[in-house]
């Protein structure tokens, strides 16, 4: 095989090796993306449960405020002690503890969403920005996961 013909083969394989590597790096790009795409998702599916179970608390504790009102009105025409053992009030306020550790666990639940969110933002921002130093990427980072979470209204407001 003369100078001329190695060359070539050395170009093909290299060329070969270059289609692969980049058909690789679509390939990671793509699974990025994906498991990006699956953190927003969960991350918006919890904030949704999140909403739902605090307006559940808000008609609960509605109701519970009308009960006592109208229990408290018919005590008062009818000229009976007051008490606080209204059945459907106690079952209420169970109703309501439960829904309280239920949104405690989502809460959780979003913390551990944000982290895994932030470390597929980070990952995303080095291949975005390849010479920004880790600082600038992590601050990036937790600002994007910060809009996102602004965004779907489930910061946690104690």
């Amino acid at each position: 095989m003369n100078q001329f013909e190695r060359e070539s083969e050395q170009r093909r394989r290299n060329s070969a090796e270059g289609r692969e590597l980049s058909a690789e790096q679509k390939e990671k790009q793509a699974e990025e993306a994906e498991k990006k795409m699956a953190a927003k998702e969960r991350l918006e599916a919890t904030s949704k449960e999140i909403k739902n179970t605090k307006q559940q608390i808000q008609n609960i504790v509605a109701n519970m405020q009308a009960v006592v009102k109208a229990v408290a009105a018919i005590r008062a025409q009818l000229q009976l002690v007051q008490n606080d053992d209204i059945p459907s009030v106690q079952r209420d306020k169970k109703t309501l503890e439960g829904l309280q550790k239920k949104l405690n666990g989502l809460f959780g639940e979003i913390s551990d969403l944000k982290v895994a969110l932030l470390a597929e933002e980070e990952k995303s921002i080095a291949e975005e920005h390849k010479g920004w130093p880790p600082e600038e990427i992590m601050a990036e980072a937790t600002r994007r996961v910060g809009e996102i979470v602004r965004r779907l209204g489930v910061e946690r407001k104690e």
